[in-house]
Order: structure tokens, then sequence, then C-alpha cells
């Protein structure tokens, strides 16, 4: 159970002439696998029901403050509504800049539609990019598009008190990633987007649990307080 297991399951990723549908469909599959190792991961913090559920239910949906908006890995309950989401979004192929324009604009979307209905709720992003995003420098362009990411990203991370800007998340988190390709050993990395520090798996969701229960000191999950 493992993040990596995820891009594991994704499979080998296309070549970039392959067909769009073809390169598509294997966002699609990396974003749902990682959606479901992600609640796994919730699941044994102490999470308890996070969707979604390997061969079970999927994304959950939710009426936002802008509408319905589907939540990829969330926590929740008929009381009080939706307590925490994580939202995955992955670019797995160039053209990395323009891309990265189009998700962060969703992105940011995303959070207020579930902070103006939600305020109390912990919203936090995982944003997935293979390792070639952090290869694509020159001369004029002398930092990556995942570093660049990453500073874009932290620019709407550390929403820490409920009535702060609903288009921050609590959490905003970087996944680097090499998929499977011939001769070279899948690998992922996980960089917290504020502090640029690289994490163990174990440690960004202990990060969540903490961030929760500072939100949640009413409902602690495991034995943080």
């Amino acid at each position: 159970m493992s993040l990596l297991d995820a891009v594991v399951a994704a499979g080998v990723i296309p070549e970039d002439s392959e067909p769009q549908a073809t390169k598509k469909r294997y966002s699609e599959l990396l974003s749902k696998y990682l959606a479901e190792e992600t609640a796994a991961a919730l699941r044994a913090k102490g999470f308890p029901g996070v969707r979604p559920l390997r061969g079970g239910p999927g994304e959950k949906a939710f009426q936002g403050g802008l509408g319905p908006k589907r939540v990829d890995v969330s926590y929740a309950d008929d009381r009080h509504g939706l307590h925490l989401a994580v939202s995955i979004k992955t670019i797995s192929f160039p053209k990395w800049g323009k891309n990265l324009k189009n998700r962060f604009s969703d992105m940011c979307t995303e959070a207020i539609t579930l902070h103006m209905r939600f305020p109390y709720s912990v919203v936090c992003g995982l944003f997935a990019m293979p390792v070639r995003a952090d290869h694509d420098i020159s001369t004029s362009r002398p930092v990556s598009t995942f570093r660049r990411a990453t500073a874009l990203f932290s620019t709407i991370s550390g929403r820490s008190e409920y009535t702060d800007p609903g288009e921050k998340f609590e959490n905003m988190s970087m996944l680097l990633f090499q998929p499977i390709q011939t001769g070279i050993e899948p690998h992922a990395t996980i960089v917290d987007c504020v502090t640029g520090e690289n994490l163990s798996e174990d440690e960004y969701f202990h990060t969540l649990v903490e961030i929760f229960n500072r939100r949640n000191p009413h409902l602690v999950i495991g034995d943080e307080f």
C-alpha cells in the first residue's frame, strides 16, 4: 500500500508520439490509483470510511458553494458533511507549462467550491508530475517546470484557519514520480510545496492528520492530542 504502488499499477507510460486517447487513459488510471492508495493510507491512519475503496465505491460528489463537486478522496459523515478532502491532479506529458496553468485554475476553483459550503473542512491537494518535468531546464529557463509548479502551488497552501481565503488549500504537496519505463526503476518522492522538503509517505500522511486534528480538536484522529 503506497503511492509508488499506484505509479506501478498505472503501467508503462505511453510515448509522447502515441495517440492522445492513449495518454489520457494513462493519466486517468494514474489518478484513480493514486486516489485509492491515498484513501487506503488515510484509513490506516484512523480515518474511517474514506473513499474511494479498491473495487468499491469511488469518488464522492458533494454540493459545494458553486454547485456539485466530485471529490477524489473524501472523509465525510451524515452529521457534519465533508471533513477532509484530497484533490489528486496529474500532468504526465508535455506541454507542462500550458497544462499547469489550467490545473492551477481548476484547483483554486475546487478549493473555493468546497470551502464555501464547508469552511471548516480540511482540503488538501496532491499534484503529480513525472521526473521529466524536473529536467526541462535550459539557458533561457533555468528552473524546471516541476520546481516552478512547487513554487506556484505554495501560494495557495497553508490555510490554517477556517476564516482564511477559500481558494487556499490546507496543504498542497507535489509527487515527483518515475513511471515504468524500460530499464528504469520506478520511484516516487513527495515534496511539501511551502518548505520544499522531501517527505516520506508516512510523514506526509502524518502531516494531514496533524492538520485535521488542529482544525477538529473535538474529533481527534489517532493519539495526536
